[in-house]
């Protein structure tokens, strides 16, 4: 019997083999090098260790500005629109309560009786968050729930409210509506509460005129500017036992605990962070402070801003924003820099690109690799090595096997 040597067994089926590991090798290095690491792979910082924000010990004219620890905020003239100090003002992010201006002045006018009673809900009852208290089949007054949403920031208040007004669909579509109309074309509503929800942000700039046009109506400044407030009792629907009422205050703490404050509102998720809208007024002279995304000492970092700005002489304009009128006829503010920053604060170099991030999905795994490659030499390196000696394999192995295809 004749035997022959099998391909397998021969010294270029060897080679192939060789040459094919040695490349399997080189790429599975560079994925290695330039894949992203798995996120527990990579210890996160903890909230707790962001640099506490701490308030400078001199606030006076010609002081340097405050530096609130976040994502961006400014102060100015709330009716000039001129900014002393800013910082990403047109960077999207998310709201958390400080949307619940944009709930109160979109739905305010939607009922012309504030003492009209609304019956309350287990929807009410079951929202996520900071709550009031209601209970379902008690009646609220539309004022008691104003007073509610604005100064406890209750979210079931807020969902109340959003009912009342034909559905929470509806009084999303008021308040989006109502955005488009102050030129806040950087806002966008999903939810009458401020709690995280994907394709709902603001921006400091935007909030700037959300509470100028908040300060225009009498009625809600009359609620924002309520220290205490007497919540009523009522009646437990299942075991019909009475409660009573109890007190509730004003979580904003700008209103009656800063010299001419005018209040308007808090925010915190953990997502969202830290969000602030302060006004105060002093000698005719309205000043705002807005900020998001901050990580720690929001109303401390807010009530300095503006004390800093009243004890300003002469401030720098840095930027105008389009206020009021000017608001609905000039979409895109007049300024020398979307991201300035007085006295040295470190600008988010991205703020401008990101300010313009919608919910599009993320590049495609394949563009993120090319990317990371590109960023990285040393992937770079052996993913090209790995990718020559594959091509070299196969070149190898089409010439073996078309000179055994001939002996044949």
């Amino acid at each position: 019997m004749r035997f022959t040597r099998s391909t397998a067994s021969s010294p270029r089926a060897a080679l192939l083999r060789v040459l094919g590991f040695a490349a399997a090798l080189l790429v599975l290095p560079a994925q290695l090098v330039h894949s992203p690491a798995p996120a527990q792979a990579v210890p996160q910082p903890a909230e707790s260790t962001a640099p506490a924000y701490v308030s400078p010990d001199d606030l006076g004219d010609g002081a340097k500005p405050p530096k609130p620890t976040g994502t961006s905020w400014l102060v100015g003239d709330l009716d000039s629109g001129e900014l002393h100090v800013a910082k990403n003002v047109e960077k999207r992010h998310a709201p958390a309560s400080t949307i619940k201006l944009l709930t109160a002045l979109a739905l305010v006018d939607e009922f012309d009786d504030k003492k009209k009673k609304v019956t309350a809900e287990f929807e009410d009852m079951e929202v996520d968050g900071t709550k009031v208290g209601l209970m379902q089949t008690n009646k609220y007054s539309i004022d008691l729930l104003f007073h509610a949403m604005l100064m406890s920031s209750a979210n079931d208040a807020a969902n109340a409210l959003g009912r009342a007004a034909g559905g929470q669909d509806k009084a999303v579509d008021l308040m989006n509506e109502k955005a488009a109309e102050l030129g806040m074309s950087n806002t966008q509503a999903k939810n009458t509460s401020g709690l995280d929800a994907k394709g709902q942000y603001t921006t400091a700039e935007d909030l700037m005129k959300l509470a100028w046009a908040v300060c225009e109506d009498d009625y809600l400044m009359k609620v924002i500017g309520t220290e205490t407030y007497q919540f009523p009792g009522g009646t437990n629907p299942e075991t019909k036992e009475k409660f009573k009422g109890y007190e509730i205050q004003n979580h904003t703490k700008i209103a009656g605990q800063v010299d001419g404050g005018l209040g308007l509102k808090n925010g915190f998720t953990r997502a969202a962070k830290g969000s602030y809208v302060a006004v105060a007024e002093r000698d005719g002279h309205r000043v705002v402070a807005t900020m998001l995304g901050i990580d720690n000492n929001s109303r401390q970092a807010a009530v300095d801003l503006l004390e800093w700005d009243f004890a300003q002489t002469d401030p720098k304009s840095l930027q105008t924003v389009p206020v009021g009128v000017q608001a609905t006829a000039e979409a895109v503010p007049t300024a020398t820099g979307s991201s300035s920053d007085a006295g040295g604060a470190d600008s988010d170099a991205s703020g401008a690109a990101e300010s313009k991030v919608t919910d599009e999905s993320e590049p495609s795994m394949a563009a993120q690799t090319l990317g990371a490659a590109l960023d990285n030499p040393l992937a770079l390196g052996l993913l090209a090595g790995g990718v020559v000696l594959f091509v070299l394999t196969v070149v190898l192995w089409a010439r073996l096997r078309a000179r055994m295809q001939g002996r044949r």
